[in-house]
């Protein structure tokens, strides 16, 4: 419990003291997956809502199926998300395996795999201060708020908005506390490693971001 306190005030010592252990990713997950399914609580209203409207625009749904395949479609998001923070954990964890390699680090599998699990904790948090700020502004769509720079953007349907959207403080925080961890585990210079992580994170993002289709 000590660790979920001072990841975020010392994080290096917290990445030393967990070095050694192989569960040490479970609480930090089980928070993840709780603060995620809070935030897709108070959103689910405005995701329902964005994907009734893209299903009538189309015209290829039935209307009067509508209501039901949207039931679905929460249920889905819920499990989906749950799997998909998961997956993501080991998936995530391998990569950073591949980095060490490359650096020729120290690091072992678990190790990569507890750096996951606590530097996924900034962005999850971002997640649901957005989310209770959509439902206390009484928000219509969930464009109307925004952390990031893509709040500057009057235009939330564009490229550029999808692109300043990616600076969000909580997105900086996650990727310093993945540069911290990995660093640490490598037992590598921090910048070695945080070329090759904002790298990956900036081609990853952009790519995701320019091959998205247009809202």
């Amino acid at each position: 419990m000590k660790n979920l306190v001072t990841i975020f005030s010392s994080p290096r010592d917290t990445f030393e003291r967990v070095r050694g252990s192989k569960v040490a990713w479970i609480l930090p997950t089980i928070l993840v997956i709780i603060i995620s399914l809070v935030s897709l609580v108070l959103q689910m209203p405005y995701l329902l809502d964005y994907t009734r409207q893209a299903w009538l625009k189309m015209g290829t749904v039935d209307p009067a199926q509508i209501e039901q395949m949207l039931g679905m479609t929460a249920i889905t998001s819920y499990v989906g998300g749950i799997v998909g923070i998961i997956i993501m954990l080991f998936l995530v964890a391998l990569l950073l395996v591949l980095l060490n390699l490359i650096v020729r680090g120290e690091g072992k599998y678990m190790q990569f795999v507890n750096v996951v699990a606590y530097a996924n904790l900034p962005t999850v948090i971002g997640g649901l201060l957005t989310a209770v700020l959509l439902v206390a502004m009484n928000a219509q769509s969930l464009t109307d708020v925004s952390l990031s720079l893509g709040a500057l953007v009057a235009d939330k349907t564009g490229v550029a908005y999808r692109i300043l959207s990616l600076i969000n403080p909580f997105t900086i925080w996650g990727l310093y506390l993945y540069i911290v961890g990995a660093a640490t585990m490598m037992k590598r210079p921090r910048k070695k490693v945080a070329i090759w992580i904002v790298a990956v994170w900036l081609i990853y993002s952009l790519v995701t971001v320019l091959s998205a289709p247009a809202v």
